[in-house]
This record gives C-alpha cells, structure tokens and sequence, in this order.
C-alpha cells in the first residue's frame, strides 16, 4: 500500500474515532440535563424549601398569585389571630376571671370578620406593597366591632416584621416546619420564626406561624423598657397640662351647651377668642414640649399617636373658628370629624399605656 493512501487512512480512523467521542459525549450531556430536569420537576419543586422559596420570591415580586398558591392566608390569619389576642389580654392583670371569660368570648365572636379583613390587609400589602386601612362601607372602620383595628394591626407587627434570611426546612411525614429570622423594625429585635408547612393538592403551603404567641411577647417584652421610658419622661409635662386642659374644656362647654339653635354674636366671640388666645397655643405648646423629649426607638408609635391626637385636636378647633366665622355648616362638620380622630387617637393611646402595665394619665384634651 502507497505511504499517501496509509497515511490518509490513519487520519480517517482517528476522525472517526473524535467523532464517536464527541457523540458519546453529547449524548452523555443530553442524558444527565433529562436527568437533572426530571429531578427538578419530580422531586426537587415537590420539596417544601422550594414552596418556601418560592413564597419568598412572590412577597419580594408583589406576586399576589404566586404567594397565594404558597401561602394558605384563611389557615394562617385563622390561628394567628388566637395567638394575637391571647396576648393582647392575657397579661392584663385588671381583668378577673369572669372579664378574662368574658373577652375571649368577645374575641370569639369577631373572629370571622377579622380575620377576613387581616387576609384582605395582607394580599393588598403583597401585591401594592402598601399597608392600606379599611376603605369603604367596611365594618373594620373606627370601633364599629367594638376594637380597633388600627392598633390590633400595630399590634400583630406584621407591618414592621423584616424576613431577614431562610433556614433549614425539618420534614415531619406529611408536614414540615422551615426556619425563618426575621427583624422586627420598632424594636430591632431578631427572632427565628418557625413556619409549618403542609402537602396539599397544590402543593407544600405555609399555613402556621407556629411560634408566633412567642414572637409577640418577645417583641413586647423588648418594647416595654422604652415605652415605660418614655412615659415617665413624659409624665410631667402630661400632668402639667391636664389641669390646663380640664379647665378649658369646662369652659368650652359652657359656651356650647346651649339651648339656642345657633351661637350669639356674643358667644361667638368668646368661643373664638377662647380657642384661638387659650386651647390652641397651649395644645401647641404642649406637643412642642412633648418633641423635645426623645423618643426611644420601642415607643415611637405611642410618641406618633400622641402627637396625632394633639393635631387632630388643634385642626378640629381651628375649623370650629372658621365655623363660627363664616358660618359655613361643612366648617363645624369637619370640625366633628376631626374631633372624633382626635377622640380615636386618644383611646389607642390609653389602650397602649393600660397594656403596657403603666399606671398612667392620658392628656385630657378638650
């Protein structure tokens, strides 16, 4: 055989060789990536870390969809609730056994209704990114219940919950429970929340914070040091004030308790110069004092709700004073309504203070 036609040969063998090599190769590629994807799809998005994640992606994309398919809301808001009011009251030491009977009962009775309006809450949150208070004609609104609501949601710290990072995931047969820390934003507080988890028809969902009464008292033990703090910071300018604001209320209702279907050009003035030269520089002044005490970081709500409550006031007696100026019926409406926020304001606050174990005065505010 010629050199040429050998040597042309040798090359043909190995050509034919590197190409079964690579084949065998791709092949061997294209096996392990159907094998990769059918482990993906069969078992790996079967597991609970992946519903969890995938919760996880949904609350940071404002998925509503997504978490909804991960997270069962109905099951979650249902036990929750229990542990919130549970906290809300146990630890009221005023209350005797047949109150402490009596408010479970109460609590019992609205269940329903709330959580409802906590599941609502918590998809608009997901999917705005914004904690919206009840709109409408919604039963949620003011203390129609008998509770309010604005400070129930203050209180379950959903607002103010931050997901740090995402633990392990401890399989029990058909359920499993996944780790999560978790800050809270008032107080800074971290805390490992366990999240049970369980195989339904669509899959792995979260349908329990299973330590989140611990959570809650966790949280409220860390606050409590500032908000007694704060409040006996702010006692004196508070006791202070109330003799001065006592003293003007019963002045104030002395000028509009009367019978006459509308005010005097007398009384009309003395109504304004009572509100604008008396109760409005002195509330004014009182909240300039309250700015100037700090505020720790575990009582800013209460410091926020105070002031609310001085603003609602101040607004609502200088909308009287147009009122009494023009005569214009929508001045005195506004007025009413803002009087009955200022009233709203003024309750929470007391309910924050009676919680906090704080024997301690509320601003009467005229």
């Amino acid at each position: 055989m010629p050199m040429d036609e050998f040597a042309w040969r040798v090359r043909l063998a190995r050509r034919r060789r590197a190409h079964e090599r690579k084949f065998k190769l791709a092949a061997a590629l294209i096996v392990l990536t159907i094998a990769v994807i059918a482990w993906y799809l069969v078992y790996y998005i079967q597991r609970p870390e992946y519903a969890l994640q995938e919760a996880a992606a949904a609350l940071e994309q404002h998925d509503l969809e997504g978490f909804q398919r991960r997270v069962n809301l109905a099951a979650l808001t249902d036990a929750g609730y229990d542990d919130l009011t549970y906290v809300l009251f146990a630890r009221d030491t005023s209350l005797k056994e047949a109150e402490r009977t009596a408010s479970g009962k109460f609590y019992q009775s609205i269940k329903g209704s709330v959580t409802a309006g906590l599941t609502d809450t918590i998809e608009t949150a997901v999917q705005k990114n914004v904690w919206m208070d009840p709109e409408g004609v919604n039963e949620l609104k003011g203390r129609q219940l008998g509770i309010d609501y604005e400070y129930l949601m203050e209180c379950s710290h959903l607002r103010d919950t931050e997901l740090l990072a995402v633990g392990e995931v401890a399989r029990d047969g058909s359920a499993a429970v996944a780790t999560v820390t978790v800050r809270d934003g008032g107080t800074s507080l971290e805390f490992p929340l366990q999240l049970r988890m369980e195989k339904g028809d669509t899959g792995w969902q979260i349908v329990r914070v299973a330590n989140y009464r611990a959570y809650l008292e966790a949280v409220q033990t860390a606050s409590a040091a500032d908000v007694s703090r704060y409040i006996e910071a702010t006692r004196p300018i508070v006791d202070r004030y109330n003799g001065v604001f006592r003293s003007s209320q019963r002045e104030f209702r002395n000028l509009t308790e009367t019978e006459r279907s509308t005010y005097t050009i007398e009384y009309r003035k003395a109504l304004i110069r009572l509100l604008q030269d008396d109760v409005i520089p002195v509330l004014k002044k009182y909240q300039r004092e309250l700015d100037a005490v700090e505020i720790p970081h575990g009582a800013a709500y209460l410091a926020a709700q105070r002031k609310a409550a001085t603003e609602a006031s101040i607004a609502s007696y200088e909308s009287f004073v147009r009122g009494l100026d023009t005569g214009l019926p929508e001045e005195f409406a506004r007025a009413e309504t803002l009087h009955k926020q200022a009233l709203t304001y003024d309750l929470r606050v007391g309910d924050m203070i009676r919680r906090g174990a704080v024997n301690a005065e509320t601003p009467a505010t005229p």
